[in-house]
């Protein structure tokens, strides 16, 4: 007999034994004193052959003898049936995958843009109404990227209009902003209800008609609109990125008497008209990067400053939702300030830690320097928030046991200053390597 044969009937006795101890592991409670004995006989002898030299002829009545055996004791686990072998390697699979999520390594999805230009959450590609739509073989490449094509026809004739809220104060000032949006859930895949998900949606007036866009939860639709209606705008370079924008085409229109009264109540006149049928909106939108989060690293060390990290937010009150129920999200910050640390940001939108500028990691002195090319504008004091803000327009000393997180687009980042400061028991760990999408931005995470 050759080599490869003698191996191959080894292997069968090695998973005959492994089939032993499994049946008497699971079913010795279920077995006779008898059978049970059979079958440690059996597979001591079969146990005896395999350290022997091979002898076929005395190699496979040991094999037979214990197979016979665990037909008889085996039950449901042995023979092994290929239903019941595919759905054991499923549940291990699963609990391996389980376990290296929850100690090693964890995806994680960028819901928003707070920390961008490092990570980018749901971002835009806009295109002007009278530009090509991407044909269909591209959009379906550019599937493969997490990049969705929107090119929303007008429902009605006329001029367009965005509805915005006037609120009026006792000294006379007026104070313009766009409409809300409204939050609501989706159809789901193709329309099929299957994998439903939050959306928002945004009004926009056609004439005396007003039409609804929804797009997902959380997706910065007032820069679509910006970049629509009003390019050259939203090419400058202001601190406050699109809110500064917004208020100054807000601030114009005003002053040149565009804002009406239109079916929603007040609304800003772009000065552009569509005919029914005709693109209103041209626009791709890019989900945000996926990474890998490393849960490893901080069980030996402290989370260090300047480093980016993944926190719980459910032991954060300043995040709880208006019927004080905590939050169930996740957050990735850059951590700015470890206990001890003293914060503040200068009216040149530094950030001075223990009363220096930071310049560490490059992120962070690249805000510093305002360095608006690469998409980093600086630091703001303050930013949202109510009873658990804490602005940095003074020095902020932080507190034992906690961190400071901001996020690197200050301006557009809901972070410490505005719900306060992370507990360090709630440190998920820190992105390791971003895996998708395939841009200048795959590879190791900053």
């Amino acid at each position: 007999m050759g080599f490869f044969q003698r191996r191959k009937y080894r292997k069968i006795g090695n998973s005959l034994l492994e089939a032993a101890e499994k049946v008497e592991l699971y079913r010795r409670d279920l077995l006779s004193a008898e059978a049970l004995s059979q079958q440690r006989a059996a597979a001591e002898a079969l146990r005896k052959k395999l350290a022997e030299p091979f002898v076929l002829e005395q190699f496979e009545p040991a094999l037979n003898q214990l197979h016979d055996v665990l037909v008889k004791n085996g039950g449901q686990i042995y023979p092994v049936s290929t239903g019941t072998d595919y759905t054991e390697m499923i549940i291990m699979a699963a609990i391996v995958a389980g376990g290296i999520r929850s100690f090693f390594l964890q995806p994680f999805k960028i819901p928003t843009n707070s920390m961008w230009p490092t990570y980018n959450g749901m971002t835009a590609e806009v295109r002007q109404p009278s530009e090509p739509i991407p044909n269909l073989v591209t959009q379906t490449a550019q599937v493969v990227q997490w990049t969705w094509t929107y090119a929303i026809p007008a429902e009605a004739s006329g001029e367009v209009g965005i509805p915005i809220n006037i609120r009026r104060y006792g000294d006379g000032s007026v104070e313009y902003s766009l409409r809300p949006k409204s939050r609501d859930v989706g159809t789901g895949l193709f329309g099929l209800g299957i994998m439903r998900s939050a959306v928002d949606k945004v009004e926009i007036v056609v004439g005396q008609d007003v039409q609804v866009v929804s797009v997902p939860a959380d997706f910065g639709m007032d820069g679509v609109l910006l970049r629509t209606f009003y390019p050259d705008i939203a090419r400058l370079p202001m601190r406050r990125q699109d809110q500064d924008r917004w208020h100054a085409v807000i601030q114009a229109a005003a002053k040149d008497n565009r804002i009406k009264n239109g079916p929603l109540g007040p609304m800003l006149l772009t000065g552009r008209s569509v005919n029914r049928g005709q693109l209103l909106l041209n626009f791709d939108i890019k989900t945000g990067d996926m990474l890998f989060v490393d849960r490893v690293s901080y069980y030996f060390r402290q989370p260090e400053r300047g480093e980016t990290f993944v926190f719980r937010t459910n032991n954060i009150p300043g995040l709880n939702d208006r019927f004080d129920n905590p939050s169930q999200n996740y957050f990735v910050k850059r951590l700015v300030g470890v206990p001890g640390d003293r914060l503040k940001v200068n009216e040149k939108g530094q950030l001075i830690i223990n009363g220096q500028v930071g310049q560490t990691p490059e992120p962070l002195a690249m805000n510093n320097r305002q360095d608006v090319e690469h998409g980093y504008y600086g630091y703001l004091a303050e930013n949202g928030g109510d009873r658990y803000a804490i602005p940095l327009t003074d020095e902020h000393l932080v507190t034992d046991q906690h961190y400071f997180a901001m996020g690197d687009n200050s301006a557009n980042s809901f972070d410490s200053r505005g719900w306060g400061e992370v507990p360090a028991m709630d440190v998920v760990g820190r992105p390791l390597f971003i895996l998708h999408p395939f841009t200048n931005h795959w590879g190791p995470a900053k």
